[in-house]
C-alpha cells in the first residue's frame, strides 16, 4: 500500500506539469525562497523584440523544479518570434506574435502553434490568454542577448517546430547521441535537436541550445520548468544598463 501511495503521489505532482502549459490561474499560496531584486521588481515593459522569452512562473512543489517566490500558478513559456512596441501591455502583446507549445485540447496541428501573444477568441485553438492582463505581476520578460543572426536561427528553429504535438513526456535532446546521429543521417530526423513532440519550457531551451550552446536550465533536471527559465544565470544583472530579465 505504501509503494502504491508513493506512486500516486508522483503521478500526481507530474500531472501538475502536464498542465503546466495550460491558461489557468490557480495559486499555490505562501512561497518562502526569497528572490533577487531584479526578479521581484515590477516593471513596465514597451517592447517586445524576436528572441524575448515570456514566463508564467509553475508551482513550487513540482519535482526538480526551481524556486520562484511570489504567486505561482501552473506556469507556461513560449518565445516571440514577432516582435512589438506599445505604451499598453496588452496592445503590446497583441501586436507579437510567440511560438508556443500549449497543453489543452486542440486538433494536433495547434499543439505547437505560432499565435498573437495575447488574443481573446471563443474558438479555443486561437485563444491565448497566457500571459494577458489576468497574470500581471506574475509573468516575465527574459532577454537574450545575442548577435542578431544568433536570434534569426533561434526563432527560425522555434517555427520550424509548428505542428508537432505536445507531449509532457518529451525530453531534452544533445548532440554526439548515436542512436539520433544515425536518425538524421537515415533522414528520420532533420537535426539532433529535431523532436517530434514538446512542451512549452522544452522548446524554448531546445530553441536556444541547439543554436548557441546556452544552456537554461539552472539545475540541469530531466526536464526544465517554467521557473527554471526564469532562474537562470543567463539573465541575472545587466546588459547595457538595462536588465536581461523583467516582471512586468
Amino acid at each position: 500500500m505504501r509503494n502504491k501511495n508513493y506512486l500516486f503521489l508522483v503521478v500526481l505532482l507530474f500531472g501538475f506539469f502536464f498542465l503546466s502549459c495550460k491558461e489557468t490561474y490557480n495559486s499555490s499560496g505562501k512561497q518562502e525562497e526569497t528572490e533577487v531584486t531584479d526578479i521581484q521588481e515590477v516593471k513596465a515593459v514597451t517592447e517586445l523584440l524576436p528572441g524575448d522569452i515570456l514566463v508564467r512562473p509553475n508551482l513550487n512543489i513540482l519535482p526538480g523544479t526551481s524556486i520562484v517566490s511570489g504567486r505561482s500558478d501552473f506556469g507556461h513559456a513560449a518565445i516571440v518570434v514577432k516582435g512589438n512596441k506599445h505604451n499598453n501591455i496588452d496592445s503590446l502583446l497583441a501586436g507579437a506574435t510567440i511560438v508556443e507549445a500549449i497543453a489543452r485540447d486542440v486538433p494536433p496541428a495547434f499543439q505547437v502553434r505560432e499565435i498573437a501573444a495575447f488574443k481573446q477568441s471563443n474558438i479555443i485553438a486561437f485563444n491565448n490568454i497566457s500571459f494577458g492582463r489576468k497574470n500581471a505581476g506574475n509573468r516575465y520578460l527574459l532577454r537574450l542577448q545575442l548577435p542578431q543572426s544568433a536570434i534569426d536561427s533561434i526563432v527560425a528553429f522555434a517555427l520550424d517546430q509548428k505542428g508537432d504535438l505536445y507531449s509532457w513526456t518529451a525530453t531534452k535532446r544533445f548532440p554526439d547521441n548515436p542512436i539520433i546521429d544515425s536518425l538524421v543521417k537515415s533522414g528520420t530526423r532533420k537535426n539532433w535537436a529535431d523532436n517530434s513532440a514538446w512542451y512549452c519550457s522544452l522548446l524554448v531551451w531546445q530553441s536556444v541550445y541547439y543554436v548557441t550552446g546556452i544552456d537554461l536550465d539552472p539545475n540541469g533536471g530531466y526536464r526544465v520548468y517554467p521557473n527554471d527559465l526564469i532562474k537562470s544565470k543567463y539573465f541575472d544583472g545587466l546588459q547595457d544598463g538595462q536588465p536581461k530579465r523583467v516582471r512586468f
